[in-house]
């Protein structure tokens, strides 16, 4: 099946996430000629990616929930998923080709959300959508797209 699909989303990300964040504009009162701050990319800043995660699972399991075995459904679903997660997805496949102490300090991170993402990861791998699913090449290729594969 897709275990090892989904563990790589773990290791390195997440799960549906918030809107993409918009960059940091200076306040005001700061001078016009100020370089603003740039937001860290989620593979530097591990507890927002990690709660990204959890809102991507979270997202996924409601997504699939609402979808139940109507295939073209949840495809369109995890497409959705996929476009306003792709930085997300970028971040993971960035942090599976990281260096060992990266990607255990993101396992460590993500770790404090398992009990939050684990049981949404258990629902969309043991669902009736999946089950339904799983042969359908265009849902295969959904899924393929939120692994960063696609």
């Amino acid at each position: 099946m897709r275990w090892a699909w989904l563990a790589s989303i773990a290791i390195g990300c997440g799960h549906p996430s918030a809107p993409p964040t918009t960059p940091v504009v200076p306040p005001s009162g700061a001078a016009a000629d100020a370089p603003a701050q740039a937001a860290k990319p989620l593979d530097e800043d591990l507890p927002t990616l990690a709660q990204r995660a959890v809102k991507m699972y979270q997202d996924w399991q409601r997504a699939f929930s609402e979808a139940g075995t109507d295939c073209g459904a949840a495809t369109t679903k995890m497409n959705g998923l996929a476009d306003a997660n792709a930085d997300l997805i970028a971040a993971n496949m960035r942090l599976t080709k990281a260096g060992h102490e990266k990607i255990k300090a993101a396992r460590a991170e993500l770790e404090k959300h398992a009990a939050e993402i684990d049981p949404a990861a258990q629902a969309i791998m043991q669902g009736p959508t999946m089950t339904a699913c799983s042969g359908d090449a265009s849902f295969n290729k959904a899924l393929d797209r939120l692994a960063g594969e696609g």
